[in-house]
């Protein structure tokens, strides 16, 4: 049974349309034992798919709801007795945990548990065939816990070569992604779809234009609230991971740091922090970190945005720093003579990198959402997940700035390393 009858779902949740695509194409047939029952039930659930992929809120098919359960309930009853005969055709399993996935969406008792074990069974006996955990995941991403779901949708791109993978499976893909709210993964889904010269889908063209449109152009004259291009998520009890996909930017800081300034505004990203409060000679001091991010200029080179930070005062020489977030990077370290007065000079540490736009911005930054929590009762709850705007375009210039004094400089450093590692750029 469904965990909670007062589901959530987003606005673009998949069975608000009637989907295309065939998961049960990916059965072999002639790898099932030749048996007449079944035969019968692969028969019968090719004819119910397009009605029980996912659960409906309205239904709207020609054939009575009560019909399709009772027909579903009684495939996967033959098909369970059935594996009792043939308890290692890997085929059987797969078939029967697709069934009771289909009987799940029509509230069929028992059909979650048996879906799941008999994948399990199934990911055992041939660990290499990925149907089993495709089919697990599209379970999972259509329950309560659809972070879970897509998390192994996830998994199993990441060791899989994309176009080896079914078109079905990106179906389900796009689907899942939409439920936890990640746009680019679903535009690069739909992208691979493209390239393997899927037939085209409603569906596919619907889910498509959706995360287009949770995009919002990037404007360059435009002064943005920072909470508009930076979300903050708490990361254990200690640090603070921030992320703009505007900025093409995810850091992380330690809680106790302070924000001296974080903003977007004339095409200029920009985030400053204090870190710790240390002891210098005669005070306590703070050193900051500062990134700068803007779009490159005409013909201008990274060294040409470097110069224009690189002040006179200063005599910058090349050293190398903990980590470089790009292929390369220009990093500058600098002493300025009597700068802190008694608590030493200033130490200021450069570090430079570019970064060409990507194909799908904002794709490393996202990660599967939970579902909001239910307020109770028994209606179906709908939430609009939040807009997102857009990376600035083009090739943009990074700049990772400490300014310190000299007396602190060795636990600064720490900060400063520990900024650079944890730093991720697209």
């Amino acid at each position: 049974m469904r965990k909670n009858a007062a589901l959530l779902f987003t606005i673009l949740l998949s069975f608000l349309t009637q989907q295309v695509h065939a998961d049960v194409a990916a059965i072999h047939a002639d790898k099932l034992p030749q048996e007449t029952a079944i035969l019968a039930a692969l028969d019968d659930v090719k004819e119910l798919e397009p009605y029980s992929q996912s659960w409906t809120l309205k239904w709207h098919y020609p054939i009575a709801k009560d019909e399709v359960a009772t027909r579903l309930g009684n495939d996967l009853g033959f098909l369970t007795i059935a594996l009792k005969s043939h308890p290692d055709n890997s085929e059987l399993l797969l078939l029967t945990g697709l069934v009771a996935r289909y009987a799940y969406n029509l509230d069929v008792k028992g059909s979650y548990d048996i879906a799941l074990n008999v994948l399990a069974q199934a990911q055992k006996l041939v660990p290499s065939d990925v149907r089993a955990q495709w089919f697990r995941a599209t379970l999972t991403c259509q329950t309560m816990e659809p972070k879970a779901g897509a998390n192994e949708f996830l998994s199993i791109e990441a060791s899989h070569d994309w176009e080896k993978l079914p078109i079905a499976f990106w179906d389900d893909y796009m689907e899942c992604a939409s439920v936890t709210s990640m746009p680019a993964h679903i535009l690069r889904a739909a992208d691979h779809l493209e390239k393997m010269h899927a037939v085209d889908s409603g569906m596919r063209t619907f889910l498509a234009n959706g995360a287009r449109k949770r995009f919002d152009a990037f404007d360059l004259k435009r002064e943005y609230d920072p909470k508009e291009v930076w979300m903050g998520t708490r990361i254990g009890s200690k640090d603070v991971e921030l992320t703009s996909t505007s900025c093409g930017l995810q850091l992380r800081v330690h809680g106790d740091w302070s924000i001296k300034n974080i903003a977007l505004d004339n095409g200029r990203c920009l985030a400053w922090f204090k870190t710790g409060l240390y002891q210098a000679v005669t005070q306590k001091l703070y050193p900051t970190v500062l990134v700068i991010v803007r779009q490159s200029n005409n013909n201008e080179t990274l060294q040409d945005f470097v110069n224009q930070h690189n002040h006179k005062e200063y005599n910058y020489k090349p050293f190398t720093p903990a980590r470089c977030p790009a292929t390369s990077c220009i990093a500058l370290a600098a002493d300025q003579a009597g700068m802190y007065g008694e608590n030493g000079n200033g130490r200021a540490h450069m570090v430079a990198f570019e970064r060409d736009q990507p194909e799908f911005p904002g794709l490393i930054f996202e990660a599967p959402l939970e579902l909001p929590k239910s307020s109770g009762g028994e209606q179906v709850q709908y939430y609009r997940p939040n807009q997102i705007q857009q990376r600035m375009p083009g090739k943009l210039y990074y700049l990772v700035l400490l300014d310190v004094a000299a007396s602190i400089e060795e636990p600064a450093m720490k900060d400063f390393d520990f900024f650079l590692e944890n730093l991720t750029v697209e």
